[in-house]
This record gives structure tokens, C-alpha cells and sequence, in this order.
């Protein structure tokens, strides 16, 4: 089942397709999340609230429409929500009360994710995420995201080159 049949029927109050939505985009929406706030845990928060406004807003999805965008896109607005809330919070760093464990929660990319998070901006992070990692294909981001193919391309290859750049400078230190 596709993601618009899978909407379609959560529409008609079949809540059984969520998993068929959630199982097509975690791991994007997961990495659209981690792009914008660049926290696990806030990644994950954004997740969870990503999916509850999926359920509830289902009935304003039009049919026939790139309904992986319309995810993406909300993923997107709750990590911009997310943050812009955080930053008007004061910002106290619990983890200098904290003895340090030396565990690390990491994906299957682990170090390389965290380093790429931190060298890209967040929308090279998202382009190569959404390509290296997920697989998606140029065409599909350029219309999930209403960018020209090229564009995409353009600012994807410059992102792996700009990783690059970085990794070869930490390299030489």
C-alpha cells in the first residue's frame, strides 16, 4: 500500500494504516528532525509529535497529492517549532553535573551522522540523509521539496564535498 492509499484509509477512520506510513517514512522523518533541532532525543520528541498530528490532521490531506511531502513538511514544522521553543528557554548544561558514562546512542552511521550533523547546515544535512542514507532518488526530493532536479544535485554533491573537504582536514591535524 502507498502512502496516499494509506492516508486515504486512516481518513475513512482505518487507523491500521498508520503502520504502513510510519514503516514507509521513520527514518526520513527521523532525519529531517535531527537536521533541524540536532538532538536524538528532540529528534525523537519531533517524531512522536509528527505522527499524532499525521492522525489528526489526516482528513486535510488531499488525495493524489505527494503525500510523503506532506509528512516531510510536517516533521519539518514541529522540529522549527521545537526549536524556536528551546531557544527562548534558558540553556543549562546538565551534562557538566553529570558523571560522564562514555555510552554513545548512535544509528547505523553513528560517528559519521553526529560529525556530518555538525559540519552541515541543516538543509545539506536533510539532502544527504534523505540521498545516501534513505535512498531517495534526486526527482523525488525535488518533488517533495519543490526544487528543480538540478538544484537538488547541485547542493547535494556540494554538501558531499564539503563533508569531504572537512573529514580530510581532520585527517591531516
Amino acid at each position: 500500500m502507498n502512502l496516499d492509499e494509506a492516508l486515504t484509509r486512516i481518513q475513512k477512520g482505518d487507523e491500521a494504516a498508520f503502520e504502513q506510513i510510519y514503516r514507509q517514512t521513520e527514518q526520513a522523518v527521523f532525519y529531517i528532525a535531527l537536521s533541524v533541532v540536532r538532538d536524538r532525543a528532540l529528534a525523537e520528541d519531533v517524531m512522536q509529535t509528527t505522527y499524532l498530528n499525521v492522525l489528526r490532521h489526516a482528513s486535510s490531506y488531499r488525495r493524489g497529492t505527494n503525500a510523503r511531502a506532506w509528512i516531510f513538511r510536517i516533521a519539518r514544522n514541529e522540529a522549527l517549532t521545537l526549536k524556536k521553543k528551546r531557544s527562548r528557554e534558558e540553556n543549562i548544561d546538565v551534562n557538566e553535573h553529570l558523571p560522564a558514562f562514555g555510552i554513545v546512542q548512535t544509528d547505523d552511521y553513528g560517528l559519521l551522522t553526529e560529525y556530518a550533523q555538525k559540519v552541515l547546515t541543516e538543509e545539506e544535512f536533510t539532502l544527504v540523509m534523505l540521498i545516501a542514507v534513505q535512498g531517495y532518488k534526486r526527482r523525488e526530493i525535488a518533488s517533495m521539496t519543490g526544487l528543480p532536479i538540478g538544484t537538488v544535485t547541485w547542493k547535494y554533491n556540494r554538501a558531499l564535498a564539503k563533508l569531504k573537504r572537512e573529514l580530510k582536514g581532520k585527517e591531516g591535524m
